[in-house]
């Protein structure tokens, strides 16, 4: 599974930090990194998946770990195994049913990725 960020997440990024008067009060860092991996296909961490983010793997010269991206800054979702899973919110765990949860049995605590028929879209 792999995500595609947008050209312009650090511009996204920028202006939803900036405030009314002007004054930028985003993270710097956070800023570099969208800058580095914006337009890029980067590698999802498939073990804990969520709705509306995706966790990265280590990206060469950004992270030497994975980081958390939020669907605002991604343009597209290239092989999407999300189908028919949901997030726990019990155990905090990715279920491969989104019916009953296959790591705790519960039911009442899922977030199902997808609704029936529904794609990704951003």
């Amino acid at each position: 599974m792999k995500i595609k960020i947008r050209r312009n997440a650090a511009d996204i990024y920028r202006n939803e930090n900036t405030d009314l008067s002007g004054v930028y009060i985003g993270d710097p860092v956070w800023e570099d990194r969208l800058q580095k991996i914006s337009g890029k296909t980067l590698e999802v961490d498939t073990e804990t998946l969520f709705k509306y983010e995706f966790n990265t793997k280590p990206i060469k010269g950004v992270s030497k770990e994975g980081i958390r991206i939020p669907e605002e800054y991604v343009e597209e979702v290239i092989d999407d195994i999300r189908k028919g899973k949901a997030y726990c919110e019990l155990c905090n765990q990715t279920s491969d049913s989104d019916k009953v949860c296959t790591n705790c049995g519960k039911t009442d605590y899922l977030e199902v990725f997808f609704d029936d028929d529904d794609e990704y879209e951003s």
